[in-house]
């Protein structure tokens, strides 16, 4: 879902090394004449509440995950630095610090959410947590990862601490579930997925006692001329004038209706938003379940463009609804996500998927997109203007199979 961010825009006990240490040479009697002990590491525990399932894309595997600390009391956890460890080599995969350790960082709130809040629905995190968002060859992906964290405790006047520990299995023995295009076309950008820095991919949500990641592998899919890479034929601030507005969409399975919603205005001017809550900010929706626990969503479709019901059974490339603007969406588009656990947007733990096949036939500049819109005077508006500009087209569109888009990508679907 395209909201509130600008669009443009990572258990097993831990290892108390030192404090191993400390005790050895006590026991030997080396501590030195009148030095105090070192101060021990803190009592925290780190877990990984999802196993990360491999999921291929143009750029290698990725592999995404949220890793949870659980503290033994009411420590305040400051990381500084969080790697990421293949224990089968040892190799460090990737290294999290500064802005884009900040960035995928979600404190526990203070004060914690009540349990109130816990059952029904809130953004409040009652337990620290990281987003861990990595790429690795396909050949080599590691079969179980580890983490050494490193935590900041100047405020406390005491040097870093080192946690390790974390440990998970990857799952390759789970597979992204494949799946036929949700839109047809040869201009659709994907963008909101693939990239660890993006609302999608940071938004924790605890509902029913449990925090889940629904949008892990959300995409938004706009509308594009294919030639130009132009989001609107005129005025852009109109939704009437975008290319995607109004666009068929596409049961991407054989499935059964599980939910809808319907009735919702659509937003007729981009950037201007109302107020959403968790019952509007799909906004007009359908929820396919494919069987298997698994529930495809689409979201802020047109109101009265739904061609089903709950209830109903579709067949594959069976159109059930328009794209719109409705809920919280600032620009025309399809929010589309899978999820596992229950057909809900924010209430069930997000599941990979890949399309059966795609053609790339453009990728805009991440490095350039992110040089622009950190421009303080950059707007919204100015980023969908010229966001033809972002785009290297290829020469020769590349075909695609089993694979989930990247972000930035321009493809068609059929």
């Amino acid at each position: 879902m395209i909201h509130g961010d600008n669009p443009t825009m990572r258990h097993i006990p831990f290892l108390l090394t030192l404090a191993i240490i400390v005790c050895a040479l006590l026991a030997s009697g080396c501590t030195g004449s009148g030095e105090a002990p070192a101060p021990a590491a803190p009592e925290i525990t780190m877990t990984v509440p999802v196993e990360p399932i491999p999921v291929m894309s143009s750029g290698g595997m990725n592999l995404a995950y949220e890793l949870e600390f659980h503290p033994s009391g009411n420590e305040t956890i400051t990381p500084e630095k969080v790697e990421v460890i293949d224990p089968r080599t040892g190799a460090v995969l990737i290294t999290l610090q500064g802005d884009d350790l900040d960035q995928l960082w979600h404190p526990a709130s203070s004060p914690p959410p009540t349990q109130e809040e816990i059952d029904t629905f809130t953004s409040k995190m009652p337990m620290s947590r990281v987003s861990v968002w990595l790429v690795v060859n396909p050949e080599s992906v590691p079969d179980r990862l580890i983490h050494r964290v490193t935590l900041n405790r100047n405020a406390d006047g005491l040097p870093p601490a080192i946690l390790e520990g974390g440990e998970v299995a990857v799952r390759k023995d789970c597979e992204p579930i494949v799946i036929a295009s949700p839109v047809r076309g040869p201009g659709w950008l994907i963008i909101e997925t693939t990239y660890p820095y993006t609302h999608h991919f940071r938004a924790q949500i605890t509902t029913n006692g449990a925090t889940r990641v629904p949008q892990r592998y959300a995409q938004d899919l706009i509308g594009a001329d294919p030639e130009t890479g132009r989001l609107a034929s005129e005025n852009i601030t109109d939704i009437h004038s975008w290319y995607g507005y109004g666009k068929e969409l596409y049961a991407v399975a054989d499935a059964t209706v599980a939910e809808t919603l319907d009735g919702l205005p659509d937003i007729p001017t981009i950037y201007s938003t109302p107020p959403a809550d968790i019952t509007t900010a799909a906004g007009n929706y359908v929820i396919l379940d494919l069987g298997d626990d698994k529930y495809a969503c689409y979201g802020h479709m047109i109101p009265g463009s739904l061609t089903v019901k709950k209830g109903d059974t579709v067949k594959e490339g069976q159109v059930i609804g328009l794209v719109g603007n409705s809920g919280n969406s600032d620009v025309p588009h399809l929010h589309f996500q899978i999820v596992t656990g229950t057909p809900s947007f924010l209430g069930a733990e997000g599941y990979p998927h890949v399309y059966r096949s795609f053609e790339s036939i453009g990728k805009a500049d991440q490095a350039l997109i992110d040089t622009k819109t950190s421009q303080e005077d950059f707007s919204g508006l100015q980023f969908w203007e010229e966001y033809p500009d972002f785009i290297a087209w290829y020469e020769t569109p590349i075909p695609r199979e089993a694979m989930l888009p990247d972000n930035h990508n321009v493809i068609r679907l059929s």
